[in-house]
């Protein structure tokens, strides 16, 4: 693969590369995965009755052990986006939480847009479309509160009110059921719809194809993937 300058990142027989992702950002997305399907297996345990028989004695010690561990990697994801990319978090942060007109353009036209390849409907998006920032937002939110009630289930038990144990476990319950169903909408589009294919792959190499990224994240590419290119070729630019 030839190399070129950054942001573009090579080419692919004749299609050129983006950086879409950095190698934090990967990272932390990966820990965050695993350790969240491990979280959400070991939790399974409780509510499942044919897999009780992990819940209890040696199987239970160890699965909540296991859970434990997992939640500590959980919370580390963030901070390692944060302290390897810093610059990338706040901009994704800060993204997450912008909204406009042509976000909700993006809303009333995604039925069509996935279900009919309507592509010609939709705004131009960020470096994150509203889907994508809906579940940035539920995954924010969420990890905001598995946090406070798992430390307080983690650590509290005893110590805490019972009702402020029991408001921990439910809301801690609430903020799964909102993620996996999320989580389960993500996986579909990423692994299985024809039109993002390059959205997993993206979580693997870092780039995707220059016709993805106008497509699908039109305004990020012209906004800060060719702004930073000119910014290469003429410094003055800057100013």
């Amino acid at each position: 693969m030839a190399t070129i300058t950054m942001p573009l990142a090579g080419v692919r027989g004749r299609q050129v590369l983006v950086v879409r992702f950095t190698a934090a950002e990967r990272a932390a997305h990966w820990v965050h995965f695993v350790a969240f399907s491990v979280l959400l297996v070991t939790g399974m345990f409780i509510y499942l009755p044919w897999l009780h028989a992990f819940a209890g004695g040696a199987a239970g010690e160890a699965s909540r052990l296991i859970h434990r561990g997992a939640a500590v990697l959980f919370i580390a994801a963030p901070l390692v986006y944060l302290v390897f990319s810093p610059r990338e978090f706040l901009y994704s942060l800060k993204e997450s939480f912008t909204w406009g007109a042509d976000d909700v353009g993006w809303l009333k036209n995604a039925w069509g847009y996935y279900s009919q390849g309507k592509l010609g409907t939709m705004p131009p998006q960020g470096k994150y479309n509203s889907g994508q920032k809906l579940n940035a937002l539920t995954q924010i939110i969420s990890f905001g509160l598995f946090v406070i009630t798992g430390l307080i289930m983690w650590f509290g038990k005893g110590s805490v009110p019972s009702n402020v144990f029991l408001a921990s476990v439910i809301v801690h319950d609430l903020a799964v059921i909102a993620t996996v169903l999320l989580f389960m909408l993500h996986l579909y589009l990423v692994v299985l719809h024809p039109m993002m294919r390059e959205s997993i792959t993206s979580m693997f190499e870092g780039t995707v194809t220059r016709a993805f990224a106008e497509e699908h994240h039109g305004k990020w590419y012209s906004e800060r993937v060719l702004r930073k290119r000119e910014e290469e070729f003429d410094p003055l630019s800057k100013k």
